[in-house]
């Protein structure tokens, strides 16, 4: 895959939240180590107000090593 980590994390966690959440805030954290096509993408979400969804994704290589880590703020539409 051509995606950039920051971009394969990203769509991790958005899809995690849901349609139609605004990201507010994105703090991503890179392993050392080269990018790799075949990186699998977690996310899950840690905590989530009326108006708010704190959630958290990695991206890890296929031996199991992380290769960067995501934690993220997204505002629930309409608030």
């Amino acid at each position: 895959m051509d995606t950039s980590l920051s971009a394969q994390l990203e769509a991790a966690l958005r899809e995690i939240v849901g349609d139609g959440a605004a990201l507010t805030s994105l703090t991503i954290d890179f392993a050392s180590g080269l990018e790799e096509a075949a990186l699998r993408p977690k996310a899950w979400v840690e905590r989530a107000t009326r108006s708010l969804v704190f959630a958290q994704g990695e991206l890890r290589r296929p031996n199991g090593s992380l290769a960067a880590s995501a934690s993220a703020v997204f505002r629930r539409a309409g608030d």
